[in-house]
């Protein structure tokens, strides 16, 4: 009996090693809103080089909470979270640093 629950505790143990999913990363981010669809939860963004991901570039990022960006307008600076694992790629901790056509938000 306790062979068999030794055995069963051993596969238990490498099931769940074998199953956990890759680490996620999480990058700064600084940008210039271009367009938001808040239903569709996605905005586009010109950002900043993303030290050890990506060159400075525009393109579309999915949000993780619709809210965070349902005020934005294009020309609002932001920084965000950028989450990126195996399975994982969405923006969080979205701030807006200043609204289009005025200066930087005081902290």
């Amino acid at each position: 009996m306790r062979r068999r629950l030794s055995l069963v505790a051993l596969i238990v143990i490498a099931l769940t090693i074998g199953c956990q999913s890759a680490p996620v990363k999480h990058y700064a981010l600084q940008a210039e809103v271009i367009s938001v669809d808040a239903p569709r939860r996605l905005i586009h963004l010109k950002h900043g080089e993303i030290p050890g991901l990506m060159p400075a570039m525009t393109m579309t990022y999915v949000v993780k909470d619709a809210k965070q960006i349902e005020a934005l307008q294009p020309g609002d600076k932001i920084t965000a979270d950028l989450v990126v694992g195996e399975n994982v790629g969405h923006l969080e901790k979205i701030a807006l640093v200043s609204k289009a056509g005025n200066a930087p938000k005081s902290q």
